[in-house]
């Protein structure tokens, strides 16, 4: 029994194709993120030093309702080992702010920042507290990239 599906939907950030194809790339996940029904959650990454672009922007607009309906909702500030202490700070402050409800953390694959605590977040989402589950504690390390819908 599969007990979550992660999906990884289209990068659009800095693909080098013609901001319409960006902006059909984001209608077709905006419509998924929108419709999917057994959607737990979303999981946004974003490099802190750029901060949440135009279409990040719209991309909130659109799942926003769903967030305030209880989708979970999370950002990935990656590359987070590029940014002294006080550049961290400011950039959490600011993105919580353009979140909407959603949590956002500082995460570096590199120095391991974030890591453990993103794993246990997508284990809480997969396995809400009272749900009967297969596994008792969350894994130490995240699962390995695939598909699916947390």
């Amino acid at each position: 029994m599969t007990d979550a599906v992660l999906a990884d939907l289209p990068g659009y950030g800095y693909a080098a194709v013609p901001k319409q194809d960006k902006i059909r790339w984001q209608q077709v996940m905006a419509n998924y993120l929108v419709t999917r029904e057994n959607l737990v959650g979303i999981v946004l990454l974003c490099d802190p030093r750029h901060g949440l672009t135009e279409l990040d922007e719209i991309l909130l607009d659109v799942i926003r309702p769903r967030v305030e309906a209880g989708l979970k909702f999370l950002v990935l500030l990656t590359k987070a080992d590029k940014l002294t202490r006080a550049e961290g700070a400011k950039v959490l402050s600011i993105v919580r702010l353009q979140a909407g409800g959603g949590e956002v953390k500082l995460f570096s694959a590199l120095k391991k920042q974030g890591v453990d605590e993103a794993s246990q977040l997508l284990w809480q989402w997969a396995h809400p507290a009272g749900a009967a589950t297969a596994t008792p504690a969350p894994p130490e390390t995240p699962a390995p990239e695939g598909e699916t819908d947390a």
